[in-house]
C-alpha cells in the first residue's frame, strides 16, 4: 500500500526556469565572463550548483555560487511558479492521507523559501536537499533519507521526477518511480529509462498513483 509521495521540485512541481537563467547570467555578468546561453544553462539544470558551475566556467565556483545564491534569494519568488496541477495534486495526497515531501538538488533553504512564496511548503513533512547527503542523485540517500524520516519503506514509496537523476534514484532506492514531463527531460527519455510510469501532467500522476492506494 502506498503511503507517502516524494517529488523532485524543479521541473515536477515548480518552474523557476527564468530565475535560475537570470540568476547565472547575473552571476557570470558580474565576474566578467562570457553568457554560455540559455539552453546551456538550462541543459545543466538537476545538478548540484557547483558541478553546474564547474561545466561551464573555470572561474572561482565558490565565487560564483555566492554571487548566484545572493541573486537567486532576492529574485526568484516573483519568477517561480507551480506547475499546473501542483497545488491540486499536493492538497489531494494530503486529503487522502498521504506523507509528502521533497528530495531536490535545489539548496533546501532555498526550496522552503519557494515553496513557503507558493504556499505549499506546509505538505512538505519531510525535505531533503543537498547539504542534507552525502551524494546527490541519482544516489538513491535523499530518498532513503526521507523514508527514513517518515518511518516508511520502499513498498510504500512513490517517487516523482521530471530528469534521469529522478528515475535513477527511484530505481535505486526500490520505491515505485514514477517520470513527468513537465521540465527538462522529453517524455521519450524518461520512458527510455523504464521507470514504473511516465505521464505529461502531475494531474494524470495524482489519478495514477490514487489508483494504487
Amino acid at each position: 500500500m502506498i503511503r507517502a509521495v516524494l517529488f523532485d521540485l524543479d521541473g515536477t512541481l515548480i518552474d523557476s526556469t527564468d530565475a535560475i537563467v537570470d540568476s547565472y547570467n547575473h552571476t557570470f555578468d558580474t565576474i566578467g565572463v562570457a553568457r554560455p546561453g540559455r539552453q546551456v544553462i538550462i541543459d545543466t539544470i538537476g545538478h548540484p550548483l557547483q558541478n553546474q558551475f564547474s561545466m561551464m566556467t573555470s572561474h572561482d565556483v565558490d565565487e560564483c555560487i555566492r554571487i548566484y545564491r545572493a541573486h537567486y534569494t532576492e529574485h526568484s519568488p516573483a519568477k517561480t511558479t507551480l506547475l499546473p496541477g501542483a497545488a491540486e495534486t499536493l492538497e489531494t495526497f494530503r486529503e487522502r492521507g498521504l506523507h509528502q515531501g521533497f528530495a531536490t538538488s535545489k539548496k533546501r533553504e532555498a526550496a522552503e523559501m519557494l515553496l513557503e512564496h507558493l504556499d505549499v511548503l506546509h505538505y512538505m513533512e519531510t525535505r531533503i536537499g543537498p547539504a542534507d547527503v552525502a551524494q546527490p542523485k541519482p544516489h538513491p540517500e535523499a530518498l532513503e533519507k526521507a523514508m527514513s524520516a517518515l518511518g516508511i519503506t520502499p513498498a510504500e514509496t512513490v517517487f516523482v521526477g521530471d530528469m534521469h537523476f529522478d528515475i535513477l534514484a527511484g530505481q535505486a532506492a526500490g520505491v515505485t518511480t514514477l517520470g513527468v514531463a513537465t521540465g527538462y527531460a522529453s517524455r521519450e527519455s524518461l520512458e527510455a529509462l523504464q521507470p514504473d510510469g511516465v505521464f505529461d501532467t502531475l494531474l494524470e500522476v495524482r489519478d495514477a498513483v490514487l489508483t494504487h492506494l
